[in-house]
């Protein structure tokens, strides 16, 4: 079974090389888990996108399908759900933050027998991004519940999101790759 679970992901754990060919792996332990501390990825370069259309002479921002590059980064959400302590719902969450830096930010929820206490998963790898002294961002992807239908972010998490990153920012779902503008079309802002 952990065996099914080493995908092979394209430029997530090792540095660009000239053979472009090269495969790699989800470093998963036997209980799926990822066993690499966070913040030991190396650099890679990233092209998540997110397009445009018009409407009006207005962008209308669309949803793009999955590419492999954003089915990779949802592989590592999905690992990263693992870990979540979803005590009381019983539904775990996995995110997995990329910063323009290069480096990936994990995120599960952590519930509390107070549930305002607890923190989304979303926002989780935000803080720990943050907490690193990261405030640029290149893509989020995002897993719970069943694989194939999408978890999209509760509203305190996009709001989050707005805070730091652009309307074009690709969120990674299920079912393909949102721009921020898509799900928080009206976000706060002073």
């Amino acid at each position: 079974m952990a065996k099914k679970m080493y995908d092979r992901i394209r430029g997530f754990f090792d540095p660009i090389e000239e053979d472009d060919d090269t495969e790699f792996k989800l470093p998963l332990d036997d209980s799926v888990k990822l066993h690499r501390p966070m913040g030991t990825v190396r650099r890679v370069q990233h092209s998540f996108k997110t397009v445009k259309g018009r409407r009006n002479g207005a962008p209308v921002p669309a949803v793009l399908p999955l590419d492999d590059e954003s089915r990779a980064l949802l592989e590592i959400a999905k690992a990263e759900r693992g870990k979540a302590y979803a005590q009381y719902s019983g539904f775990s969450v996995g995110a997995a933050l990329v910063a323009e830096s290069g480096q990936v930010y994990l995120g599960c929820n952590i519930e509390n027998a107070s549930y305002p206490a607890g923190i989304c998963a979303e926002r989780s790898a935000f803080c720990a991004a943050i907490s690193a002294g990261e405030r640029h961002f290149s893509a989020l992807a995002i897993c719970g519940g069943d694989d194939r239908v999408p978890c999209y972010p509760c509203g305190i998490c996009r709001q989050v999101m707005a805070e730091f990153c652009t309307p074009d920012f690709p969120v990674i779902l299920a079912d393909g790759v949102y721009p921020l503008a898509v799900l928080m079309p009206h976000a706060f802002s002073l």
